[in-house]
């Protein structure tokens, strides 16, 4: 394996000698190897250990392979942990049982162990890919919380906006990757910002015309961070599209109506609603109600989506 650390690989099944035999095999490949009988004590044990692979039979005493395979990719924190399920059965509703339950591979009783190294190797591969992207993703949140930390009047603004976009997401029903993209672009929807110099993210009074030109940088700045990695590609969107207006009047493409994305929108929305409800260096928190007269007064310039903003404000009302 191209990558330092050794993978580890939970092997299940109720196949005492079986589960020996494929033990053996893994081991002799340099691979860690956890092993369960059982569907709890497997279930236990993907949550506790996370391992880099789960290799399941699909017939075990408790829970079945399926349904273990099912809850592994439900849950976001080990959805992306390959599975391979194994049975000495070969109907196509076994096989069929399998793919419904999100199963990465699927092998027969009896295996040739030559095909199942390469498969398993094969979709290691993939995982450590995915870890990698993982770091990537952290390295950007961390400069996102970096940028954060030096203006004491934004301190939780991405966390705040973040959880009310995804909010929004979910009550407008799009799809799981918009919504991703809606709690990613919140917290890295000013990014960009990184290369901004703290006189003028700080400064309590307005800003020249100059300084202003800076600032209307940040989301195309953003968008050049983010958008190298795929797993960014409708977040990339909200970070440069989150201070368009629907007029075109915003910034920095000066794109109207459609051609801003609904996730843009929904964050433009939300980022100019707790700015306005928050403290900052030149003024107090504004109430609930006269942030929204606010919103609603630029709806009525054309500045807003009035469905978003409407749905948003059913949100939040107290």
């Amino acid at each position: 394996m191209a990558n330092d650390k050794t993978p580890t690989i939970l092997i299940a099944d109720d196949d005492h000698q079986a589960l020996s035999i494929l033990k053996q095999i893994m081991m002799g490949q340099g691979l860690n190897v956890i092993t369960a009988s059982d569907g709890n004590s497997t279930r236990e044990m993907v949550s506790e250990q996370k391992p880099d692979l789960v290799i399941l039979d699909n017939y075990m005493p408790g829970v079945s392979g399926s349904e273990i395979c099912r809850e592994i990719k439900d849950d976001p924190k080990t959805r992306l942990i390959p599975v391979v399920m194994l049975t000495g059965y070969t109907e196509t509703p076994d096989k069929l049982e399998a793919i419904e339950a999100g199963a990465d591979d699927f092998i027969n009783k009896p295996y040739k162990a030559v095909e199942l190294i390469t498969r398993i190797k094969s979709l290691l591969k993939v995982k450590f890919l995915n870890d990698e992207l993982d770091s990537a993703e952290e390295v950007i949140f961390s400069l996102a919380k970096a940028i954060e930390a030096k203006d004491e009047y934004t301190k939780d603004h991405t966390a705040r906006v973040s959880q009310l976009a995804l909010a929004m997401g979910h009550q407008l029903k799009l799809s799981a990757e918009e919504q991703d993209a809606l709690y990613k672009g919140g917290i890295l929807h000013d990014v960009g910002k990184i290369g901004i110099p703290d006189g003028i993210l700080n400064k309590p009074g307005r800003l020249t015309d100059e300084e202003f030109a800076a600032i209307r940088t940040h989301p195309a700045v953003g968008e050049g961070i983010c958008k190298p990695l795929k797993s960014m590609r409708i977040a990339s969107k909200i970070v440069r599209h989150h201070h368009e207006k629907l007029d075109g009047s915003g910034y920095p493409d000066k794109i109207s109506g459609d051609q801003i994305p609904v996730v843009a929108r929904i964050m433009a929305i939300v980022d100019v609603y707790d700015a306005l409800t928050s403290v900052r260096s030149y003024r107090t928190a504004l109430p609930q109600d006269k942030a929204f007269g606010i919103l609603e007064e630029e709806s009525n310039k054309g500045w807003w989506d009035k469905e978003l903003l409407a749905t948003f404000k059913s949100i939040v009302t107290v």
